[in-house]
């Protein structure tokens, strides 16, 4: 792990570690390891109040509409999918069969599956009470059929699998509609076809509720559920193309970052027609959300490429390397590990004597710090979760 960067874009790409890879994946984990906290608690120093727009885009909307914060899961998803031509070619250079690739690509759904259900308290809900879809979840799934589609089809076709994942799925919103709430939108909440899907089949409990009719129903739809997951592998598939950009030994780097932005262009005015046909929801995983945000995600990643494996710029990614090759840890260890109990126990007495905005921005600062100072004696110690 010391010789992380590599020493020339050729070589980072023969080798198949991409040092933009790794940073762009802890550009987007970083904002939820903290950086959400401080963004929307600068808002509050700024504008007063909630924080006006800038803690509006570190929040998700209720079920319609886009905002920054919305935009971390799929791109990690789409990363996913980036790496995985790469990881590819070298299980093949080493010789492993197609059996043996297989399994593997099954192991890692099914170990991201189950850390799923540990990040949603497995072991303290139990089974019944469990909610079974999770973001992990829906990455390993989709992330799976993604990969699945790369060992067994040429690029065409994979084009075919995207384009019809993306279509079929847009008619199906607009056509279907869930049977136990007659009249309700195909696009809401209750009316969702994919929801009843969930309500059918899905056991233990489910993420979605709504009000309807003045009382709240619960267990309405999963936003991660098995056939949202299906559907979302369309954002995996984005990322392997994105990938096999960056793999190719045809062009240069230039060309290359040219390219990425050229693909996230056309996502992006392909996502603003689809908005035409159904509107953009990240619940509901919609073809118009889904093309959008791959389209932020190409671009984004076009700029991490170019500066950090094309340029060999690359000091000012450590930040970053530092969160990325561990993104999975920070992740589950937020869930059971009191980070802001631990940094009011050091800052509590100085945020006291400050005004509430200035006292939530120096807490949330003091988070992010202590989950970065965490992952680099993670990455110092060379301790790594690799799933």
């Amino acid at each position: 792990m010391k010789n992380i960067e590599p020493k020339s874009h050729v070589s980072s790409v023969s080798s198949g570690r991409l040092v933009s890879l790794d940073a762009f994946r802890g550009f987007d984990m970083m904002i939820i390891i903290g950086f959400d906290r401080v963004f929307s608690a600068l808002g509050r120093c700024i504008y007063g109040g909630d924080g006006g727009w800038m803690a509006e885009q570190m929040s998700h909307p209720y079920w319609f509409g886009l905002s920054f914060y919305d935009t971390v899961f799929p791109t990690f998803l789409f990363i996913a999918g980036i790496s995985f031509p790469f990881s590819y070619a070298r299980q093949r250079e080493k010789g492993l069969s197609s059996l043996r690739i297989h399994l593997s690509i099954l192991k890692r759904a099914a170990i991201l599956v189950m850390l799923g259900w540990v990040y949603n308290r497995l072991f303290t809900v139990g089974f019944a009470d469990l909610r079974y879809g999770s973001v992990l979840g829906k990455i390993g799934i989709g992330w799976m059929i993604a990969a699945m589609c790369y060992v067994h089809f040429r690029l065409l076709g994979r084009i075919l699998i995207c384009t019809s994942l993306v279509v079929v799925y847009a008619v199906l919103l607009n056509i279907l509609s869930a049977p136990d709430f007659p009249g309700a939108s195909p696009f809401s909440i209750e009316g969702n076809f994919i929801g009843w899907l969930d309500r059918m089949i899905m056991p233990g409990k489910l993420y979605q509720s709504a009000f309807i009719g003045g009382e709240k129903v619960a267990n309405l739809c999963e936003p991660s559920g098995i056939f949202g997951s299906f559907f979302s592998s369309a954002t995996a598939m984005l990322g392997v193309f994105a990938g096999e950009i960056v793999r190719s030994e045809r062009f240069s780097g230039g060309r290359k970052t040219i390219h990425l932005l050229s693909f996230a262009a056309g996502l992006i005015v392909a996502g603003l027609f689809a908005c035409f046909f159904v509107p953009v929801s990240k619940k509901l995983w919609t073809p118009s959300f889904l093309l959008c945000v791959g389209g932020y995600s190409a671009a984004a990643f076009a700029v991490f490429y170019w500066l950090a494996d094309v340029k060999g710029w690359r000091k000012w990614t450590f930040f970053f390397v530092v969160i990325g090759v561990n993104s999975i840890t920070i992740y589950l260890l937020q869930r059971f590990v009191d980070f802001m109990g631990v940094v009011k126990f050091f800052l509590g007495g100085v945020a006291s004597r400050l005004p509430p905005a200035e006292a939530s921005l120096l807490l949330a600062c003091g988070y992010l710090a202590l989950s970065w100072l965490l992952l680099l004696f993670l990455y110092r110690k060379k301790v790594f979760l690799k799933v």
